[in-house]
């Protein structure tokens, strides 16, 4: 008797979670469940008052059968390099030249002495007419160069892989490295999750490096020293969103920041100080969740290498910009 009593009130407990189950599924079905009060709003980052934006396509350069991977603005002219060549047009799509370099680039500087490629683990030095002149020391297998830039004579290279900015003369010794700490409590070195690590000199002649993990742009001295910085925390009005971000930079003639953002692709333009002036381009203008253009500017005009459609994106200011 007491062995078919315990039998009936296992089955009455087994009967009772199996209805609780089924309950809590039915429940949860994605037409019966309820409004997620924590679920996140992606349209609030998506979309973008029409008031902030400053700037319209005007026109679209094809790259053909080339893969970009890097491009650079100097001396009215754009240099794009991918796959195995090196491509120098005018901004009107005019093509100037073609050259052959090294397979795979990642990164690349032009300046007056010379034509500074970054592949993954090295920097290679060209002549103006494409002509290789030499290679830099190899940074080993765990390096990932993803941005250099000339500033007098110096070359600075964005190495994400060690998370530190290297330090080569123009003819490609080693005369330094930092890793971004200060001596004061804003120093927290560079936080770099992801192959997104970048720099630039603005028109004042200063360095600026981009520490992704913290949504900060730090100023530092031409030996590594940082002289200060300024962040934008993940907001729904002018903050960096998501990780490593922004992920691309350059600098206009004024001294403001053209910055370029992945995931909910952006471009946008910050005072030296730090605060959002306006924005290039929204993000329903990039495929969703694409990759951050490169950019270059000139003068008010914003470049924008499109990765997702292997184009080069020319933005003017509007009429009433």
């Amino acid at each position: 008797m007491k062995k078919r009593s315990l039998t009936i009130v296992v089955l009455v407990i087994i009967a009772v979670i199996i209805t609780v189950i089924v309950v809590d599924f039915m429940n949860n079905r994605p037409d019966r469940r309820g409004e997620n009060p924590y679920a996140l709003e992606v349209d609030e980052f998506r979309n973008v008052d029409p008031a902030l934006i400053s700037h319209k396509e005007t026109r679209n350069l094809s790259l053909g059968s080339m893969k970009a991977a890097a491009m650079a603005f100097y001396d009215g002219r754009l240099f794009i390099a991918g796959d195995s060549s090196l491509v120098v047009i005018l901004p009107d799509g005019t093509a100037l030249a073609r050259y052959d370099i090294l397979p795979g680039p990642t990164a690349l500087a032009v300046a007056q002495d010379g034509v500074f490629i970054g592949y993954r683990s090295f920097v290679a030095r060209y002549d103006r007419s494409g002509t290789l002149l030499d290679t830099w020391q190899d940074l080993g297998d765990s390096a990932v160069i993803t941005n250099l830039v000339c500033k007098d004579q110096k070359v600075y290279v964005a190495d994400a892989g060690h998370r530190e900015v290297l330090i080569f003369s123009r003819e490609g010794a080693l005369t330094g490295r930092f890793e971004g700490k200060a001596e004061t409590e804003a120093g927290h070195g560079f936080i770099v999750p992801s192959a997104n690590f970048d720099l630039a000199v603005d028109c004042y002649g200063e360095l600026w490096v981009v520490n992704p993990g913290k949504h900060a742009l730090e100023n530092y001295t031409d030996d590594g020293r940082m002289r200060g910085y300024w962040e934008k925390r993940p907001s729904v009005t002018d903050g960096f969103q998501g990780c490593c971000n922004p992920a691309r930079i350059t600098t206009m003639e004024d001294g403001s920041f053209v910055t370029s953002e992945k995931g909910y692709v952006k471009i946008r333009i910050f005072n030296p100080s730090g605060e959002q002036v306006s924005v290039v381009a929204a993000p329903d203008l990039f495929k969703e969740e694409g990759k951050a253009p490169d950019v270059c500017a000139d003068g008010k005009v914003v470049y924008a290498l499109d990765y997702d459609r292997n184009m080069v994106r020319i933005f003017e200011p509007k009429e009433n910009g």
